[in-house]
């Protein structure tokens, strides 16, 4: 793990402490956290993930860089071919081998052009895939188990949410039935504090 890696994970610790260690309003389950610390830890968060934006940017402007140093080879190779055909074709004497050789060198031109757009993108597409790789395994370190955890968070939220439905309900029953639920000794977690 490197030491980005590490940063952001121990980032996401700090978030998570945060979190499970807030206070509980009364009579709920919803904590109260400092959201001044909360925002710094996520600004901290952001701070140490756009090294891959920055790359995505960067193979852009490479990508553009590249092709554009294609073109300006290719408009080169056309431009001499061509000057090459007009000083020819001014000496009648050798118009015909003139023209066969300014035929090849635009051929030539051509096909070194079209050789270096596909070595560009070749190369541009090498540099995506590496980039696709990390993006990918940045999702499978950190963000999958994070959604992970908060899905099972959320779960353990809404069943004791439930729980505490089911009581209530319990209790209305006995209250309409003319009992005392205050007599009786409560079940469930909240009879274990």
């Amino acid at each position: 793990m490197n030491d980005d890696s590490i940063k952001l994970m121990s980032l996401l610790d700090e978030l998570e402490e945060l979190i499970t260690s807030s206070s509980k309003m009364p009579f709920s389950e919803k904590g109260i956290i400092d959201l001044d610390v909360a925002q710094k830890i996520l600004e901290d968060i952001r701070l140490n993930l756009p090294r891959d934006i920055q790359q995505a940017r960067w193979l852009g402007q490479e990508k553009d860089r590249i092709i554009n140093e294609a073109k300006k080879e290719y408009n080169r190779m056309i431009n001499e071919a061509k000057d090459q055909v007009e000083y020819l074709v001014n000496n009648n004497n050798v118009y015909k081998d003139a023209q066969k050789r300014a035929d090849a060198v635009l051929k030539e031109a051509e096909s070194h052009a079209n050789y270096m757009k596909y070595r560009s993108y070749e190369y541009i597409d090498q540099l995506l895939y590496d980039m696709q790789t990390d993006i990918a395994s940045v999702g499978q370190s950190y963000i999958e188990p994070m959604t992970e955890y908060f899905n099972q968070m959320l779960v353990n939220i809404n069943a004791r949410v439930n729980q505490n439905r089911q009581e209530m309900k319990t209790l209305a029953e006995r209250v309409q039935l003319g009992e005392d639920p205050a007599s009786e000794e409560i079940s469930g977690p909240e009879a274990e504090v």
